[in-house]
């Protein structure tokens, strides 16, 4: 099988990260990603080393031209967060804190109904509100990644994280 710029799926599924599985049912033609499927040790300070070396594996599959990998990545994280989410998102962090303040996400760019919307919108204002005070308050940046991504405020939460991780990716360019 040939994606639309002719490189073939096998090569493509090879240049992702190595927690980003394959999970397809037996005979099926196409892939079932799973974007966060990360090898854990048991040892929370070795996870947490792990998910920071994640961190920069992501940011190489992400590189201009590959789409929105990162926000698919943090948000398989959801629900889900551990020493090396700790570590992934510690590191994605650091490079938030210097990069651009990625754009919100346009209307059409969101798939959802009324309510849905101003649900996502709500939170993606959260975020650039924390963005927007990191150079004098840094750690909004963090408790309010964490929060939704511990499903605190309900699940309509993509449009804010990838306000975030596309900020980040702007700051490993700076």
């Amino acid at each position: 099988m040939t994606t639309s710029s002719g490189a073939t799926l096998a090569s493509t599924l090879s240049d992702l990260p190595s927690f980003v599985k394959d999970l397809r049912a037996p005979g099926a033609p196409l892939p079932a990603l799973h974007y966060w499927q990360p090898e854990r040790t048991g040892d929370e300070d070795a996870d947490y080393r792990m998910g920071r070396s994640y961190f920069l594996e992501a940011v190489r599959a992400s590189q201009p031209g590959t789409g929105m990998l990162l926000p698919y990545i943090v948000m398989a994280m959801y629900g889900h967060i551990g020493s090396v989410e700790h570590g992934f998102l510690d590191a994605m962090l650091e490079k938030a804190e210097v990069g651009a303040a990625a754009p919100r996400l346009t209307d059409g760019e969101m798939a959802a109904d009324r309510d849905v919307l101003l649900e996502e919108r709500a939170h993606e204002q959260e975020m650039a509100d924390a963005i927007a005070c990191r150079k004098w308050a840094p750690d909004m940046m963090k408790v309010c990644l964490f929060a939704m991504l511990a499903g605190v405020d309900g699940e309509h939460v993509g449009a804010a994280i990838t306000m975030i991780a596309r900020t980040a990716i702007n700051g490993t360019r700076s």
